[in-house]
């Protein structure tokens, strides 16, 4: 995030004598659009203990005070910290798949139209190839993936950092069908677990359904590989994409958006919630009109106002 957009990291670090007992590492963003504040990371506050974590807190709380930021973020926390005085949204959570070694068992939990959806794209060639140097021919999908759902894109040169700094735990599934690529997602394999991290698909395509091949080719990729779970990611309780996950056989674990507010009444929408802001949705109308080449350039520098969407 330093080296691709220039924000400025923080790293909070709580010890008992030379036992490491939690971390918070945070970002420290100035938009225009959304005000002074820090971030978390995705995963929130990291800590052994309610003790540890209250510790981080207040330490969290005096930095927001000294660089006088509006509100700072516990984004996307799997525990629900009991910090007196701090805001909580639990409208999103994640959506978890069980893997086996034998990928028949998990194909066979899968709802039967999702199967039936997917055995459609593979009957109509659409490929599934796995590799974080197939970047180059995924980009440009992705970039008019974001350009046509109305968000700005992280940019190239974002990818190509977390792959160079994390080479074990970045991964790309590109799709394609005859020599046009659809589109794609990223994987982030950490410890037991995969995590769908960032991904688009080109509309015009969707009667491939290319989406239904892209998840069930990343529980596949779990299942050879030795993983136990596969996170499908943040989405709203009940959402749309919520009830698309769900047909994979995924089991919801809440997600918790913590804050800590100074001086101000409300927390900011996070995620889908922002639709309901006027200024947001004009924003994504307009976005949606910008030539690709504009918001390949643009996109990025606002990004740095928004790193989390």
């Amino acid at each position: 995030m330093k080296k691709s957009y220039g924000l400025q990291p923080h790293y909070l670090l709580a010890r008992n004598g030379s036992e490491i007992r939690g971390v918070l590492p945070l970002l420290h963003v100035k938009s225009i659009l959304f005000g002074n504040y820090l971030t978390s990371m995705p995963g929130g506050l990291c800590a052994a203990d309610d003790h540890t974590a209250a510790v981080l807190a207040e330490q969290a709380q005096q930095l927001v005070v000294a660089k006088k930021a509006r509100y700072l973020i516990l984004r996307d926390s799997y525990h629900k910290w009991d910090i007196p005085g701090w805001v909580t949204n639990e409208d999103h959570c994640t959506l978890m798949v069980k893997l086996s070694e034998d990928s028949e068992q998990v194909w066979r939990k899968v709802k039967r139209r999702a199967r039936q959806l997917t055995n459609k794209a593979i009957r109509a060639e659409v490929k599934v190839t796995v590799g974080a140097n197939g970047l180059d021919t995924f980009y440009p999908a992705y970039l008019q993936a974001m350009r046509d759902k109305g968000t700005p894109t992280l940019g190239q040169s974002f990818f190509r950092n977390v792959a160079t700094q994390y080479p074990a735990q970045f991964d790309l599934l590109t799709v394609r069908h005859e020599q046009q690529v659809l589109g794609g997602g990223s994987i982030a394999p950490f410890k037991d677990t995969i995590y769908c991290t960032w991904g688009g698909m080109l509309r015009q395509f969707y009667n491939l359904y290319p989406n239904h091949l892209l998840y069930w080719e990343t529980l596949k990729y779990g299942c050879e590989n030795g993983f136990q779970w596969v996170d499908l990611g943040r989405s709203a309780w009940k959402s749309g994409t919520f009830t698309f996950k769900k047909n994979w056989g995924a089991e919801p674990r809440p997600l918790y958006q913590q804050y800590y507010l100074n001086g101000i009444a409300e927390p900011p929408a996070v995620g889908s919630s922002r639709e309901s802001d006027a200024k947001y949705r004009l924003f994504v109308k307009v976005w949606n009109r910008a030539p690709l080449s504009i918001t390949e350039i643009v996109g990025p520098r606002l990004r740095r106002w928004m790193p989390f969407g």
